[in-house]
């Protein structure tokens, strides 16, 4: 797969990064949602680092499906091209741990206002913040060839 001649289809945030199995086989599984385009089974993700990632399969509300669209919460089976990936290769993608570290800037930044009256300043600021940093987070989404 070559990204430079290609644009992605969809973009994919993590929320939570396990894995699953028994004895000897263990998949990886990212939980998270597509949060643009959509996403489906033998799509490739590209993770900011450049990494590739091939979905094995998509479930919603514990049933296989093909294709997710914007804004469904899946968990996706995954596999790397090239590389054996672990969970805390892709940890530091979780939107999350974004969130946490964008709140607690923003906090100290509304510290001087009085906590019932800023938590509305913080909220706002947080959701803006956080569409303009997701890019260093979310996972491009290519599809399958």
């Amino acid at each position: 797969m070559s990204s430079g001649s290609r644009r992605p289809s969809g973009r994919f945030v993590v929320e939570q990064v396990f894995t699953i199995g028994a004895f000897f086989k263990h998949f990886l599984v990212l939980a998270g949602r597509v949060v643009e385009g959509e996403l489906r089974v033998g799509d490739v993700l590209k993770t900011p680092d450049g990494r590739l990632l091939v979905v094995k399969s998509i479930e919603r509300r514990h049933r296989k499906i093909e294709r997710a669209l914007a804004n469904e919460p899946v968990g996706i089976q995954v596999e790397g091209l090239g590389w054996k990936p672990k969970p805390s290769d892709l940890e530091k993608y979780l939107v999350t741990k974004l969130v946490a570290e964008l709140r607690r800037e923003v906090e100290e930044k509304y510290s001087h206002i009085p906590k019932d009256a800023r938590s509305k300043f913080v909220e706002s600021e947080v959701k803006l913040r956080l569409e303009k940093e997701l890019g260093k987070i979310a996972f491009e989404v290519y599809p399958r060839t």
